[in-house]
């Protein structure tokens, strides 16, 4: 009886394999390398960061994927990556919208986490930190927006969301940087996809699965570039990549996973994100496939180009022409007295796209949200400059 050999590193043909990759075993120095050169390709080619001293803005929020992307530009930064040790010239910089003022409000378990030691010490690259409740000119108006708007479904977390959005990308234009690089994999895109078109922003699929998506912010018309580096990387990539290269794992606090026990009840705590998240995370387990099947699928899906974009100063992204359409169709109908209220004495809802308005409409206020009461100025102006 023949015996069988033993099985090695399908890349360097030494070393014990440790992980799977697209069927074949790796050991752990050519999965590491294997990751970096991904994410160093993704830069180069797909996310075409090319030019000398370009700068990068690195949005950081302590989650797994973005603690990945850190580490990994840092790593490419300052030429430390495990096997091609060519250095990219390029300015990366740091960003963390800080939610601990919002978070102390609904999470009792809160604890503020302190990620400079990680950022500037471990991977020596500029931090800076920016406080979610800054752009207001009341802080405490943020908390009463929040709850006002109802936490069934995922209303506060695009709330929340939409509003670092925007400090995002005020910040990157006052500090120069034309290239905002987000930490999703591709894992991640594809529930995004499907979130995306369950709220009905059909529009927005480039913007949620490209590599490199161009963006032209509404305030003072310029161009900024939405990256999404690791969209060839998947859950287990990023969590195995983290355990041998720095062995860090912050604590993860969601807005949505911590309600009230009504709430609690429902399928995925009644929340479309998260549901789509375990469906595709489920999909990827059985079939390994489901996840490039999706944003590939995604991206050979053209879009009709239209003669007017018209954006919403909420979520900055286009105003389709399907909007009525959709309100007719939905619930939105059922109330059409408040709704012709709405439209007749508010200043801005006509302006709002069909997902922030259906955000909205949870809202026991709504009529302050509808005139932006109360709103950051930054928003105000681009409302009133947006057609």
């Amino acid at each position: 009886m023949q015996q069988k050999e033993p099985k090695i590193c399908k890349k360097c043909k030494t070393n014990n394999p440790n992980i799977i990759i697209q069927k074949d075993p790796v050991c752990k120095e050519c999965f590491i390398g294997y990751v970096e050169h991904m994410f160093k390709m993704s830069l180069r080619l797909k996310c075409n960061i090319t030019q000398k001293n370009e700068k990068l803005l690195v949005c950081f929020s302590g989650g797994q994927n973005s603690t990945a992307l850190v580490k990994m530009a840092s790593d490419v930064v300052h030429s430390t990556c495990a096997h091609n040790k060519s250095k990219m010239f390029i300015e990366v910089h740091v960003l963390y919208i800080n939610e601990s003022f919002i978070m102390k409000e609904f999470i009792q378990e809160y604890q503020p986490q302190d990620y400079t030691n990680f950022v500037t010490n471990e991977c020596k690259l500029p931090f800076q930190i920016v406080d979610i409740q800054s752009i207001y000119p009341d802080p405490y108006i943020i908390l009463k927006q929040l709850h006002n708007l109802s936490e069934f479904g995922s209303a506060r977390e695009d709330f929340v969301r939409l509003i670092k959005q925007h400090i995002i990308y005020d910040y990157a234009i006052k500090n120069g940087y034309q290239n905002v690089c987000f930490g999703q994999n591709g894992q991640r895109l594809a529930a995004d996809l499907f979130s995306q078109l369950s709220k009905g922003r059909g529009l927005s699929l480039q913007s949620a699965t490209k590599y490199n998506f161009s963006f032209i912010y509404p305030l003072n018309q310029q161009k900024l570039q939405i990256l999404h580096p690791l969209k060839e990387l998947l859950n287990k990539d990023i969590l195995y990549y983290l355990r041998l290269k720095s062995n860090i794992n912050f604590p993860n606090f969601i807005l949505g996973q911590h309600l009230s026990n009504n709430v609690k009840n429902k399928p995925a705590h009644g929340n479309i994100d998260h549901l789509l998240e375990q469906f595709i995370d489920k999909l990827q387990e059985g079939f390994p496939s489901t996840t490039f099947t999706v944003l590939s699928s995604a991206e050979k899906i053209t879009l009709k180009p239209l003669q007017q974009q018209n954006y919403c100063p909420l979520c900055l992204e286009i105003r389709d022409q399907v909007y009525n359409r959709l309100e007719v169709e939905t619930l939105d109908n059922s109330n059409q007295q408040l709704i012709n209220y709405l439209r007749a004495n508010t200043k801005y809802y006509n302006k709002i796209c069909f997902t922030c308005n259906r955000m909205l409409q949870s809202a026991q206020e709504q009529e302050n949200f509808y005139n932006l009461v109360g709103f950051p100025p930054l928003i105000v102006q681009i409302a009133d400059l947006i057609q």
